[in-house]
């Protein structure tokens, strides 16, 4: 006779036979209910986070205890997971014996926690399964294997909640730990069992997951696939939290927290640092700060954000220029809801407590969601796209969406008589079933060759991929060899699910510093597949050795210390060393925007493209974002604008207590105000004021604006002027284009506000512009120093003659002969001598970098090499008594 809990030899480690001995009872549910509430199981042991069922419900408790001793403390009855050979040696998959052993997969003890979002089962390989069939749990007959080998714990939120089986004698069944041995009988009722799998849900990751890297690599276009992650995470997500408030467990949402981001952020550190490596020795130093920012941004959940910003800011550099981690957008995404999306579920817990249903309050929440956010996401991605892509309220309605198909699930597959492979009966509409998972999968990989996924989502056509991958979650188990979920379910689709998460990490870095290191726009077939082989390998190696280790430690699981413990570890490391690697960068840097900065010292003339690779060139690549020409205070006194105005930051060179001899007002876009630092040193030697009222990306103009973005631009200048009465105003009137197609030209209405201008009796000094360029000349000179080239050789592969870049005469000649009031005239300056000299536009003149991007100047060209000529034409006018 058996004991009650026994060991058989030769079963899978971890199977055990509860009771005095076999016999049918021992394979009979009961369930034990209360007359004031609802039936409420007892803990899963699988589940480190669950409280004990006698605890209320969300109580203060919930959020602060630690796991009951029973559950926290397994140090008798399992092996402590604090050593490094526990956490780097998991155990590996069984060998296999055939084709079919292959495909399916073999029977394995671990079992996953439940699934809680589309990354949270990297552990299929090594996973297993308890049956659910009809609300029943058995015990393993000796030698019998679980169906469902090699499968994910992704869990269906359709699946019925079992009970504890009775022992022979009517006495409850001894729960047994995931590890394999058995616990102590609990006083408290039985507990659910594990649901069951969804392997065609994991197999469907895996196809997403493909899709991505596949266009990524080959393509150069988005699939589509990262739609499909954020549906499946708040699918799987609300039927963790539904499962909880029908169970009458409590949501622990600050557990769940500490639980999924312990499980998320160590690979991802790790891959985050890991780029942060090879951005240092494989990137120009023009990308480095970029990288950097990238890097915290992504650690901390705020990379869509962060990309939103620069979308909206016109300085900042742009992103697709390092792009290295810039694939976190999605993850970001994601960290936000699974912190916001818990919550919600609190709406309902009080109606949970007390046995009412939950699922139609919740779809009803859901829905008011997804409209909301479904409308906005219309708007915006109809209005400023690049900007809604990352927006994580224009995609909240795909979260949304699978949050309701969860709810719904249950309900459609009683009506539609679905079942799991391990069932006895066959599904009903099994062949409509197969098609419709094909009909999902041939969407999904339709829809990034249809469809501009990058350029028209997240509107209302990202229904197309979330309809196709809903299509594979609704046709499920088909019960056909032929139907899709079998095809999802095989070994090498887990296989490619198990390590999906590591390999979304690590294939867009290795992608980047491929494309870089082979000056290719875009991988070919036989260097794709070695990146995509690479990044497999990697992505294994990652899983293996810190994926599953992080998280099936149940050391870390134990208590909620530890697991914050790795949670800010993770963050820490990454902004340390961003920070650190900053610090180093700038510590010898003193350069400031108070008056007074001296000029660049410089040992070579800025009129010639010298011939060997000077000492220093400057400025450095990381020191980019400090080029744009900033005046130390925003305005105020006598010079601040009465309202303010969209896009403007008016800023001024003296404080607002300061008396000024003169005032210079600097007006139009981003190039008007690149005459700043020109002007800087003569003004603070002469008392005089600048301030800068540009608008960048507006150009000075009369009449009506070029686009919604200048609308009220110019009355704004007009009412500013009237006020302050400045004594000149600087613009750049012309406008020179990126190719010999696009002539340099003056638009016509800069003449009417010329003109408008000197009717207040202001003298204006009309610039003209500098030579724009298709690429950024600053990272393609950068490339070729990089490389072992000279400036002269920088000059050859970017630079072009002066005749390709500007018109030979001066298109704003004709301003020259405007008069205004009090005898106020315009004065013409041009600098194309400067930075196109003997003819040639060169990105590199002496040892400084002409251009910071693709058309501004950058500062310390400015100061050095425009300073004579603008401190000139100033004295002049003051000799003139103009200003």
């Amino acid at each position: 006779m058996l004991s009650r809990s026994t060991r058989i030899p030769g079963a899978p480690r971890g199977f055990r036979v509860h009771g005095s001995g076999p016999g049918p009872a021992a394979r009979k549910g009961f369930t034990i209910s209360s007359p004031s509430g609802p039936s409420r199981p007892g803990p899963d042991p699988a589940d480190p986070w669950q409280q004990e069922p006698e605890l209320p419900a969300d109580s203060l408790e919930d959020w602060t205890q630690e796991p009951s001793p029973e559950l926290a403390d397994t140090s008798d009855r399992v092996s402590p997971r604090s050593e490094l050979t526990a956490w780097l040696t998991e155990p590996a998959p069984r060998a296999t014996s055939s084709l079919e052993d292959w495909l399916q997969g073999p029977v394995e003890a671990h079992v996953e926690q439940e699934a809680e979002d589309a990354w949270s089962t990297a552990d299929a390989i090594t996973g297993t399964w308890r049956d659910t069939e009809r609300g029943r749990t058995e015990t393993p007959a000796v030698g019998t294997e679980t169906p469902a080998a090699g499968t994910a714990a992704l869990t269906s939120a359709t699946a019925p909640v079992a009970t504890a089986a009775p022992t022979a004698d009517g006495s409850p069944a001894v729960p047994e730990h995931p590890s394999g041995t058995a616990l102590s009988a609990p006083a408290t009722p039985p507990q659910p069992s594990r649901r069951a799998f969804r392997r065609e849900l994991h197999g469907l990751r895996a196809l997403a997951l493909l899709l991505v890297a596949v266009y990524h690599i080959w393509l150069g276009r988005v699939s589509g696939g990262v739609d499909v992650f954020l549906f499946l995470s708040a699918f799987l997500l609300t039927g963790t939290f539904v499962r909880r408030l029908e169970g009458g467990r409590p949501l622990a949402v600050p557990r769940y927290w500490l639980h999924t981001f312990k499980r998320l952020l160590p690979p991802a550190a790790l891959v985050i640092l890991l780029s942060l490596a090879a951005t240092a020795a494989l990137l120009p130093p023009s990308q480095w700060a970029t990288v950097m920012r990238q890097a915290v941004a992504s650690v901390t959940y705020v990379q869509n954000i962060a990309l939103v910003v620069a979308e909206v800011d016109y300085q900042a550099r742009d992103a697709s220029s390092a792009p290295l981690l810039q694939h976190f957008w999605s993850l970001s995404m994601q960290g936000q809801v699974f912190v916001v999306w818990p919550l919600l579920f609190y709406a309902v817990a009080r109606r949970a407590r007390t046995g009412k249903p939950v699922r139609g309050p919740l779809a009803m929440l859901f829905t008011l969601i997804g409209a909301a956010s479904l409308a906005w996401s219309i708007h915006s991605t109809q209005t400023q796209q690049q900007v809604a892509y990352f927006d994580t309220t224009a995609r909240l309605w795909e979260f949304a969406a699978g949050s309701l198909l969860a709810l719904a699930l249950p309900w459609l597959d009683r009506v539609t008589g679905a079942r799991r492979p391990e069932d006895e009966e066959a599904p009903r509409l099994g062949a409509v079933r197969a098609l419709t998972g094909w009909a999902g999968i041939v969407g999904l990989l339709a829809c990034g060759i249809v469809v501009d996924v990058s350029g028209s989502f997240p509107g209302w056509i990202a229904i197309w991929p979330l309809g196709a991958a809903g299509a594979v979650v609704l046709a499920g188990y088909s019960g056909r060899r032929w139907g899709a979920d079998a095809l999802l379910s095989t070994r090498p689709a887990a296989v490619i699910g198990d390590i999906s998460y590591a390999l979304y990490l690590v294939h867009w870095p290795l992608l980047v510093l491929w494309l870089h290191h082979s000056d290719q726009e875009r991988a070919g077939l036989a260097d794709g597949l070695a990146v995509l082989a690479v990044s497999m390998v990697l992505a294994w190696l990652i899983t293996r050795a810190v994926d599953s280790p992080v998280r099936r430690s149940r050391w870390l699981e134990a208590r909620a210390w530890r697991s914050l413990t790795a949670v800010a570890a993770s963050i820490a490391l990454v902004v340390g060393a961003s920070g650190a690697w900053w610090t180093l960068l700038t510590r010898d840097s003193t350069e400031t925007e108070e008056p007074g900065v001296a000029e660049p010292t410089l040992t070579l003339p800025t009129d010639e493209v010298p011939t060997s690779a000077p000492p220093q060139l400057q400025p450095k690549g990381w020191e980019l974002d400090k080029q744009w020409p900033n005046l130390p205070h925003r305005c105020g006194g006598p010079w601040k604008p009465e309202e303010p105005f969209n896009h403007v930051t008016c800023q001024q060179l003296l404080p607002g207590d300061a008396s000024a001899e003169r005032t210079i007002v600097v007006v139009g876009s981003s190039h008007s105000r690149q005459q700043i630092p020109a002007m800087r040193t003569w003004a603070e030697e002469n008392d005089t004021q600048i301030v800068n009222l540009s608008m960048d990306g507006c150009w000075l103009h009369a009449g009506v604006a070029p686009d919604d973005y200048c609308a009220g631009y110019e009355q704004y200048v007009y009412d500013y002027l009237d006020r302050v009465e400045p004594d000149l105003v600087v613009a750049t009137v012309t406008r020179a284009l990126q190719s010999p197609e696009d002539p340099e030209f003056m638009p016509g209405s800069t003449e009417v506000a010329v003109q408008n201008i000197l009717d207040r009796g202001i003298d204006v000094v009309a610039v003209r512009d500098n030579p724009k360029w298709a690429k950024d000349q600053y990272e393609c000179a950068e490339a070729v120093i990089e490389d072992g080239g000279t400036p002269e050789d920088a000059n050859d592969e970017c630079g072009a003659d002066v005749e390709d870049k500007l018109l030979p005469e001066n298109p704003a000649q004709q301003l020259a002969e405007l008069e205004g009031a009090d005898g106020a005239g315009v004065t013409l300056v041009d600098h194309t001598e400067a930075f196109c000299p003997d003819g040639r536009c060169a990105p590199i003149l002496g040892e400084i970098y002409v251009y910071m991007d693709d058309g501004h100047l950058t500062k310390d060209f400015v100061r050095a090499v425009l300073t004579p000529t603008m401190t000139e034409m100033l004295e002049e006018l003051e000799r003139e008594g103009a200003i």
